[in-house]
């Protein structure tokens, strides 16, 4: 991939730049002691700025594009630790950049057009606060406390969507990730995400 995008650079045609937004639908794959659980997604948000990079040289319609997000994540799990009932809303904030190469194939006179891309993504937590509620108590403690998440992630994605008239694009991905950011030795916990978005390119 940086073999790629240091010939991308070396042969780029054009080079845009462009902000983007999107709803985040993000949860958790859990597991805790072998034990899977299945928590409810979280909404929340991902924005910043976009850079798209024609890539001819590979073949008509190729692209390399790149964000600089800031991105809402987390999950909510209800369950019961000892004999209270207990609920749990992680809500992390992540910088994410993500780099993906795709392709576009406009059609007719090119104020329309479909496009897919693929690649990987590298998060850092920068700050977030869970919302814990036990036996009536609330607490809020630190996300990426010393037995919260690591602040690390890394994962692959994939998105499709829409182009038009040469400047918006409409679009909807998911995210995998590959890194297990549960700092407890008895869990293991990964990022999913879904989400739908729009970007404008200047």
């Amino acid at each position: 991939m940086c073999a790629l995008l240091a010939t991308a650079f070396a042969s780029a045609q054009e080079l845009r730049f462009g902000i983007t937004g999107a709803m985040n639908v993000a949860n958790y794959a859990m597991d805790v002691d072998g034990v899977s659980f299945n928590p409810d997604s979280r909404i929340g948000f991902r924005a910043g700025l976009r850079m798209e990079m024609e890539a001819p040289f590979i073949y008509d319609g190729f692209y390399f594009d790149g964000e600089v997000l800031l991105s809402a994540k987390g999950a909510k799990l209800d369950t019961t630790l000892g004999d209270s009932a207990t609920s749990i809303v992680a809500r992390p904030y992540y910088m994410e950049i993500p780099i993906h190469i795709g392709y576009r194939y406009m059609f007719g006179n090119g104020n329309f057009g479909i496009f897919g891309s693929f690649g990987p993504y590298m998060g850092v937590g920068l700050f977030g606060t869970n919302k814990v509620t036990a036996g009536g108590v609330q607490s809020k403690p630190d996300t990426f406390s010393s037995d919260g998440l690591k602040r690390f992630d890394f994962g692959v994605g994939l998105r499709a969507g829409v182009a038009m008239f040469n400047h918006y694009r409409i679009y909807v991905g998911y995210d995998w990730g590959l890194i297990d950011i549960a700092k407890s030795s008895g869990g293991k916990i990964n990022n999913r995400n879904f989400y739908v978005g729009a970007a404008y390119m200047f």
